[in-house]
């Protein structure tokens, strides 16, 4: 008898096909593992009662991977003929069923050990210079993390080696100390006691990656008044020195630890062997179960960020990695490419004229120049600014004032952030666009204020943004009383709807057949989720699967 399992794994990263031959050469059974794009099959043969032991111990030794989309399982006829090619692997996995029940069993050689295959491990606890403890056995591994949980516990800091580098821990309520911290939840159970989650979420904090997610501070944690941030950015432990010590110290009651690139710390954990560093994750899991990875390329495959260090714009790599992972060059597509980082464009490629910029920004040289441009528009704006300075001199005297860094991207997230800025959202430049975005987040209603999002030639396809039209529509709602939560949620609807309206002019002129959308503007939930909902209806809707979303 022939089982075919069929697993939908997004990634060509190899981890699940080499678990897949771990798992079936440990039970000695006869195999083949295939690939065809995203479906990796692993056929097995056997006697019925000999499968039926595999399948209960297939699901048990598969973790739960953000890759992982689905899986069916079915009896066939015979092995398939093609050749098995194993892929190499682009990290090693630590957080499978197999290595944890390795360090978490007392009989196991590696019980308790923080670095798997090792056989020469020291590790040591210093305090200032002065080397308190040294330990290399199961025995020393739980006296250190007992130690190390105890100084935690009772309020110090500690700087811990971990595989991506050494970062101070503490409780959460030392994190005033530090200038920029993530959570570290102890435990799986308790997330929702600080933070606002789905069950989606939940299970992709639990996943074999281990990924961190930005997530907002619910009301009852706020009112404890033990962090400031409205917004954190949350994970479970990451490495396996951190996963013991995450049990040790929620055995204290202690649920929640602050991780810092720096912060004062007397205490330092050290390992005496140098692990291959990956870029921690970071990921944004969506309403209908996508998810977007927006920080972490070492989880992808070689080759695909292989094939992208020949783009030097930002922009051009993301679209370029959405076609390769979609497999697009064959296709007329459009991409929308928002970032908070870089230059924003809006580009259309098709197999006859290649990749080309259609839309790009343009940014205002000051923000005096801003108000000077609105008032030159028409008369009607030139006294709608005279009656906004007449109305908030102060938002008008602060933002005149400021001065933009020359090196600010030309993008929408810099034109909310100078929107921000203009109508008295933020005073901040740098926390104007956050500020924004936390604020339309924070929007309870169903329907927010029209912005006008216009290209400076309308009936154009390749045009600039006419920013001049979204301060001075935002000016207009901000003088009839709309409160400033309500005005930032009109931005980033509003953007999503000329989005949408872009799109199907594309659809429509340049014969578009599918919609690649990168950027880390689309990082924030709300308004991916918002224009997924006004694109999907006409629209086949392209994120990256393994790479993140912008490059």
């Amino acid at each position: 008898m022939i089982l075919a399992f069929e697993f939908n794994y997004v990634s060509h990263n190899g981890i699940l096909e080499n678990l897949l031959k771990e798992i079936a050469s440990d039970c000695a059974i006869l195999h083949k593992i295939i690939r065809k794009e995203s479906i990796v099959t692993l056929c097995v043969e056997a006697d019925e009662t000999t499968l039926g032991t595999f399948a209960d111990t297939l699901s048990a030794s598969l973790p739960l991977s953000i890759f992982f989309k689905s899986s069916s399982v079915e009896v066939v006829d015979a092995m398939p003929n093609e050749a098995e090619v194993l892929p190499s692997l682009s990290y090693n996995a630590e957080f499978t069923p197999k290595n944890l029940a390795s360090v978490d069993s007392p009989s196991s050689p590696h019980y308790l050990s923080p670095i798997l295959g090792e056989k020469e491990l020291h590790v040591s606890l210093f305090h200032d210079e002065k080397e308190l403890l040294h330990v290399n056995t199961s025995a020393g591994y739980e006296t250190l993390y007992s130690n190390v949980a105890e100084l935690i516990s009772s309020g110090e800091n500690v700087s811990i080696q971990t595989k991506n580098g050494s970062f101070v821990f503490g409780k959460i309520e030392n994190s005033t100390e530090c200038k920029a911290f993530e959570v570290v939840a102890t435990d799986l159970s308790v997330v929702e006691r600080m933070v606002v989650c789905r069950e989606n979420e939940i299970k992709a904090l639990a996943s074999l990656e281990r990924p961190a997610i930005r997530f907002k501070v619910n009301a009852l944690f706020a009112q404890k008044g033990i962090i400031t941030q409205s917004r954190v950015t949350l994970r479970l432990a990451d490495d396996l020195f951190l996963y013991q010590l995450s049990k040790h110290l929620f055995a204290k009651g202690i649920q929640f630890l602050f991780k810092a690139s720096s912060c004062k710390a007397t205490y330092r954990v050290s390992v005496s062997v140098t692990q291959n560093a990956l870029e921690p994750l970071l990921i944004s899991v969506l309403e209908n179960g996508a998810i977007l990875i927006l920080k972490g390329s070492d989880y992808a495959s070689t080759a695909l960020k292989t094939s992208l260090k020949k783009f030097e714009e930002p922009s051009h790599a993301a679209f370029a990695s959405i076609m390769q992972e979609h497999q697009l060059f064959d296709a007329t597509s459009s991409c929308f490419y928002f970032s908070t980082l870089h230059n924003d464009r809006m580009m259309h490629y098709s197999k006859e004229h290649g990749m080309l910029n259609l839309v790009e920004i343009l940014l205002p040289i000051s923000f005096t120049e801003l108000f000077a441009e609105v008032e030159r528009s028409s008369e009607s704006a030139e006294r709608l600014v005279a009656h906004y300075k007449e109305q908030f001199p102060e938002i008008y005297a602060k933002a005149v004032a400021i001065k933009m860094p020359s090196d600010t991207p030309k993008s929408v997230y810099s034109l909310w952030k100078m929107m921000a800025i203009a109508l008295g959202l933020s005073d901040d430049f740098e926390r104007a666009g956050e500020q924004l975005l936390e604020n339309a987040e924070d929007f309870g209603g169903l329907k927010g204020p029209r912005i006008d999002y216009f290209l400076q030639k309308e009936d154009a396809l390749s045009s600039d943004l006419d920013y001049v039209r979204m301060l001075r529509s935002g000016m207009s709602f901000k003088l009839a009383g709309t409160d400033n939560t309500t005005l930032s949620f009109g931005y980033m609807e509003s953007l999503s709807y000329f989005i949408s309206d872009l799109a199907d002019a594309h659809k429509e002129n340049l014969m578009s057949t599918k919609i690649a959308l990168c950027g880390s503007l689309f990082g924030y939930k709300r308004f991916s989720e918002m224009i997924i909902k006004n694109l999907k209806p006409n629209h086949t809707i392209c994120f990256n699967k393994e790479l993140p979303i912008d490059q």
